[in-house]
């Protein structure tokens, strides 16, 4: 679900790009640079439940 509204505001954001709108764009860039890493440690910090 949260990948997906990444995916999502990726997709606003290069779209954005075609417009004049510098600050737009530059807005929704580090927005997602933002949202992909709070859930890279979402992530990183969940245990791996392998059982050897």
């Amino acid at each position: 679900m949260v990948a997906s509204l990444i995916f999502f505001m990726l997709l606003a954001m290069g779209l954005s790009g075609l417009r004049d709108k510098r600050w737009v764009t530059l807005s929704l860039f580090f927005a997602c640079w933002v949202a992909i890493a709070l859930l890279f440690l979402h992530h990183a910090t969940d245990p791996l439940n392998i059982s050897l």
